[in-house]
């Protein structure tokens, strides 16, 4: 008998899909419809006509290599690729259960629009073509533009998961005339970036292929399968490189609030209160100091400031840190004199210490600990590695943050005078919105970001961006933002269906992938390159433009790797350019090829120049974080608790959880709370919680384990779309109003609440 079968017939009946049925098509059907996709694609169960395509996941931002298996047109499986450096084959539940998003009944099918008096009311869409969309669009940003200002014009993406999140529509923003670009940066490694690239130059990449102790320092590694960040480690081994090297005997230490994926693997793990990572640092620092640890060599040779420091660090003693962090004293003087001692000691700060409201300087005293070491562009320590984050050298068209535009943009940065350090925050634009200082932002184009799920405060956020005058997103799926806030939504294509690439860090030099469609656009969606050319045409500022095709982008972007994508497209991972160490030395940090840091003065920057000059403290002092006891005391009385937010491995920020089978492995929002907190207040593991803050309050289902210290709450971050749990945002209890000075970060990673029964 022959049996043909739909593919989500068919997985079906292979793996119970029924959630997919219950899943409205949004923009094509009522809800009270059957959600049948538009063109169902037809998969008999004997593949024909196979093709396996070698690209690059776009999930998250590890960026895995992958083989696509195709019949007929048609994606029906994603496994890892074996010949990548970055993954070496290993994929993680979202890269394997990608298929399903790919062809998920609610995906986004057609551009669609609405009136702006309706926003948040989602049964005034209405249909349009691509023609009618680029016309809209086109009358209405230069309606602000002839009102207001091309300045006026604000424009956000995403986590930069894939580049051209970050390259898409930049040359049509800078033809219209705005450079403000206020989006995620700010919830990002960005403000670690500030603190970083402000001291010695480069975000550095942890050496672990030849480390002898790793220090993992609010990172999970394990449960991202992302060592590093964006870092290479080879093609042998096992698929984490901090495996390897404990196999050799490396230690591996955590430090962290929560007993993570990563900490379970440690030799040993260090429990600390939220926000107080710079106590911390800074105590490690005064033992090591006063301990004569530190590495005259380099710092006499290459360290600016180093007296003025030395002198800042002597009030940061052990027994100080105790009570701030909850790290005992002898704790910490071992852990310094172990990574000072040390000589191939490799100190990775995750991204969680980005997301409190004195981050900065937090990430700025972890840096100097590395510079007082002599840890720095070294063997086996904290290296900078050839790529185009934190490298002089950029694989893109001579941009380390991406393509270069063929305009300069001279318009003034709505952050430019709160926040010089830090141009891209969304915070800064939103008071902007409020107080009308420097001036009043009046529109705001999105791509692949769910603004108002994303930064803290949702309930503010909401309020300030429904006074725009127009708003266009782009994406995947009607997200929470699009259905509250947008009058334009343009369908994306998922990665599986365009181009686009993806650079890495290595050893052997910077690792180029190309990302390649496996299959064709489906429904009516288009790429991002094709939007941003319709919508530059429709204004008429497409003269010249430096690419007409996908493929035309693809070969201006990557022409500095002096590689054409017919090369790519015979071998999807090249590596291009060398590597070396201390490159300090031989002039290798800099542009302009002279010996040092590519910093104010060439040194690494004990006292920080740059923040001195606007006006922020140029040495790493401890300031408690507003999301704490310490720094909010009245608030505590209210809220004793610190929340806390942990990446899990089923979920990528705010998406993913539409996908019923990524949902069967974490069905609902958690809350985790110690034992003892959690019976101070009558609370049992499965009760039905409210978590409540200064700013709202959120639903959770309640988890108990040792696995959280003490006075803190682990709280599950990125429900609150449509298709999940509106009631469950983490984001309403966070505060967006106080927030870091210089890179405009909230704290999201510390925030103050209480946890009652519902």
């Amino acid at each position: 008998m022959s049996l043909n079968l739909s593919r989500r017939k068919f997985l079906g009946t292979m793996a119970g899909a029924g959630a997919l049925a219950s899943l409205s098509l949004i923009g094509c059907q009522a809800e009270s419809e059957p959600a049948e996709p538009a063109h169902e694609p037809e998969v008999p169960l004997a593949l024909t006509n196979v093709s396996r395509v070698r690209t690059t996941c776009g999930n998250c931002h590890n960026d895995c290599g992958v083989v696509v298996t195709v019949s007929d047109g048609v994606a029906v499986s994603i496994e890892g690729d074996p010949e990548h450096p970055f993954n070496k084959g290993a994929l993680c539940p979202k890269g394997q259960a990608f298929v399903d998003v790919i062809y998920a009944p609610d995906r986004l099918q057609y551009p669609m629009k609405r009136d702006p008096r309706y926003r948040g009311d989602s049964s005034k869409w209405e249909r349009c073509t691509w023609d009618e969309a680029f016309a809209y669009i086109a009358e209405q940003l230069t309606a602000v533009k002839e009102k207001y200002g091309a300045h006026t014009l604000l424009y956000t993406n995403g986590a930069p998961v894939q580049n051209i999140v970050r390259n898409a529509f930049c040359e049509f923003y800078a033809r219209y005339g705005t450079n403000n670009m206020v989006g995620a940066p700010n919830l990002c490694f960005v403000p670690r970036l500030v603190a970083l690239k402000t001291t010695y130059g480069f975000r550095d990449e942890e050496d672990y292929n030849n480390t002898d102790l790793i220090i993992c320092w609010g990172g999970n590694p394990f449960a991202s399968l992302r060592p590093g960040a964006y870092m290479c480690y080879g093609k042998h081994g096992n698929a984490s490189p901090i495996l390897d090297a404990k196999e050799r005997g490396a230690k591996l230490i955590v430090i962290d609030p929560i007993f993570t994926e990563t900490a379970a693997k440690a030799d040993q793990f260090i429990p600390i209160k939220p926000s107080t990572d710079g106590a911390l640092a800074n105590a490690m620092a005064n033992v090591i100091l006063a301990e004569d640890l530190y590495d005259h060599g380099f710092v006499e040779t290459w360290c600016h400031g180093f007296d003025e420091y030395r002198a800042c660090m002597e009030q940061y003693s052990p027994e100080w840190a105790e009570p701030v962090t909850s790290v005992p004293a002898d704790t910490i003087r071992e852990l310094a004199r172990l990574y000072a001692t040390t000589e191939r000691a490799a100190l990775h700060e995750g991204n969680s210490l980005a997301l409190h409201s004195n981050c900065v300087q937090a990430v700025r005293s972890i840096g100097c600990l590395r510079a007082i070491c002599g840890k720095l562009d070294k063997e086996g320590c904290s290296v900078c590695f050839p790529t185009v984050v934190g490298h002089p050298v950029a694989v893109e068209n001579g941009n380390p943050t991406g393509i270069k535009t063929t305009v300069k943009v001279e318009a003034p940065n709505v952050n430019a005078e709160r926040y010089p350090l830090f141009l891209n925050g969304l915070p800064g634009a939103l008071d902007a919105i409020e107080t009308g200082e420097p001036y009043t932002p009046r529109a705001l184009m999105g791509y692949h970001t769910n603004t108002i799920m994303a930064q803290g405060d949702y309930h503010r956020n909401l309020e300030l961006l429904r006074t725009l005058d127009f708003i266009c997103y782009t994406e995947l799926f009607m997200t929470e933002t699009c259905n509250q806030l947008a009058d334009v939504v343009l369908p994306d294509v998922s990665w599986a269906e365009r181009y686009d690439y993806r650079t890495y860090p290595s050893e052997q030099g910077a690792v180029v992938a190309l990302r390649q469609p496996a299959i064709e656009p489906l429904y009516e969606c288009m790429t991002p390159y094709q939007m941003e050319l319709g919508i530059a045409r429709a204004m008429g500022l497409d003269a010249d433009y430096p690419w007409s095709t996908d493929e035309e982008f693809i070969e201006y972007a990557l022409a500095p790797s002096g590689l054409t994508l017919a090369d790519y497209q015979e071998d999807p991972v090249r590596i291009v350019g060398t590597h070396e160490y201390r490159k300090y030395e031989t002039g290798g940090l800099r542009p302009d090829g002279e010996p040092g840091f590519d910093t104010a003065n060439g040194k690494v920057l004990l006292v920080n120049l740059p923040f001195g000059k606007n006006g922020q403290d140029p040495l790493p002092n401890y300031v408690p974080g507003f999301g704490t006891p310490e720094g909010s005391p009245e608030l505590a009385r209210d809220y004793p608790l610190i929340g806390t937010n942990r990446r899990t491995v089923h979920f990528v920020h705010y998406k993913h959880r539409n996908n019923p089978y990524l949902l069967e492995n974490h069905p609902e929002p958690e809350l985790t709370l110690h034992p003892d907190d959690a019976a101070a207040r009558s609370l049992a593991d499965g009760d039905a919680v409210r978590a409540l803050s200064h700013r709202g309050e959120a639903r959770f289902t309640l988890r108990v384990s040792e696995r959280v210290m003490p006075g803190v709450a682990w709280v599950d971050g990125g429900w609150g779309n449509p298709w999940d749990a509106p009631e469950s945002n983490m984001n309403v209890l966070v505060d967006n109003v106080a927030r870091d000075p210089i890179s405009q970060s909230p704290d999201i990673s510390s925030f103050l609440l209480e946890v009652v029964k519902a």
